[in-house]
């Protein structure tokens, strides 16, 4: 197993600058410690979070300034909405991205993103449609970074005359692929091409298991050997000297964010993907702790609970582990992530994802 971050960020400042800063820092210390991936959110203003929470909606910014402060670490978004920009634009951005970044350290992240239909609608651009959309807007990308001289697209979606696309990516014929997605026309898509399938924090293992049998049949369909590699999911992580300091820890924090993700509707979707004993919207952290969506305590039970979770989702090739928030103070973050590294990443870097798909029933 291989071991990265997601800044999935969600942090209360007074400044944009502030919150990035402190994304930065992790992705930094999340270098030093050997971490192999940062996955970063693409993240647009929604009307609960004006003025009030910062947010990230270019990533690939982020990751050109981080670049230039660490050594090893790859970087992709979680993910890249391609449904909401033109794809030649897309493109050119990434290829830059890639030059900028470089050494092979840029992962192409793309997806939906959060159903929100207001950010089609801010563009002028059909919510209902996202899904078609974004699957031309992919054909089109890497149509771009390979095509040999100037073409035209008329597509159902997109449109463009005498396109011309530079630079080329530095990694060719591109950088690698990763997306983010539930449709089963898209994950056989993933499976497919060898793109990697990331699922996110909030996700059962059951779910993950069943998706991930239909990504590995696709990419076994293909000639793919091993696809379970290329699984890579986050989950909520913090470690302390006990649980019950952990949740003294981060009870406020997340509370308060609860308090936000009630207004955007993702309550509704952990609800009815964990049996709580609620419905509605009203949930507290220490519920959703019970219910195992954090793992949480000293370096010893977080590394049993992540195992048995890895068992029951049928495995996966890379862990990443949620940052970005603003949890307990930056000195205790780091520290979590220091213990992940020195005592919870030994005891599961040796496990590797062989299993076969589960038989589909008739």
């Amino acid at each position: 197993m291989e071991f990265g971050i997601f800044s999935n960020g969600f942090r209360p400042h007074t400044t944009a600058a502030q919150t990035y800063q402190e994304d930065l820092a992790e992705i930094i210390h999340a270098d030093k410690l050997g971490f192999k991936y940062a996955f970063i959110s693409e993240h647009h203003g929604e009307p609960v979070y004006i003025d009030k929470i910062d947010t990230l909606p270019v990533p690939e910014l982020l990751m050109c300034k981080a670049a230039a402060l660490t050594k090893q670490i790859r970087m992709g978004a979680a993910v890249k909405l391609i449904h909401l920009a033109h794809p030649v634009d897309t493109a050119i951005q990434a290829a830059v991205t890639d030059h900028v970044v470089g050494n092979g350290r840029f992962i192409f992240g793309f997806g939906s993103g959060f159903p929100n239909p207001l950010f089609a609608g801010e563009r002028g651009l059909s919510h209902t449609d996202r899904h078609g959309r974004m699957r031309e807007s992919l054909e089109l990308i890497l149509k771009c970074w390979n095509a040999p001289e100037p073409f035209d697209w008329d597509g159902k979606y997109w449109q463009g005359k005498s396109i011309v696309a530079t630079p080329r990516p530095l990694t060719l014929p591109h950088m690698p692929l990763a997306t983010a997605t539930d449709t089963e026309e898209n994950i056989d898509l993933a499976g497919a091409r060898g793109y990697t399938l990331l699922r996110a924090q909030l996700e059962p293992p059951g779910s993950i298991r069943k998706k991930a049998d239909r990504y590995a049949r696709a990419a076994k369909a293909a000639g793919r050997s091993n696809p379970l590699a290329n699984l890579t999911v986050a989950r909520y992580v913090y470690l302390a000297d006990s649980r019950s300091e952990a949740m003294d820890d981060l009870r406020p924090a997340i509370n308060y964010e609860l308090g936000y993700q009630k207004a955007r509707g993702l309550i509704r979707i952990i609800t009815s993907n964990y049996d709580i004993g609620i419905k509605g919207d009203d949930v507290s952290f220490d519920q959703l702790a019970e219910a195992g969506i954090y793992f949480l305590g000293d370096p010893d039970s977080v590394a049993k609970q992540l195992r048995d979770f890895y068992d029951e989702a049928g495995g996966f090739g890379t862990l990443l582990i949620v940052a970005g928030k603003n949890w307990a103070t930056p000195e205790k973050v780091f520290r979590s992530m220091q213990l992940f590294a020195d005592h919870v990443a030994p005891k599961l870097a040796s496990l590797v994802p062989v299993r076969d798909p589960d038989v589909v029933a008739a």
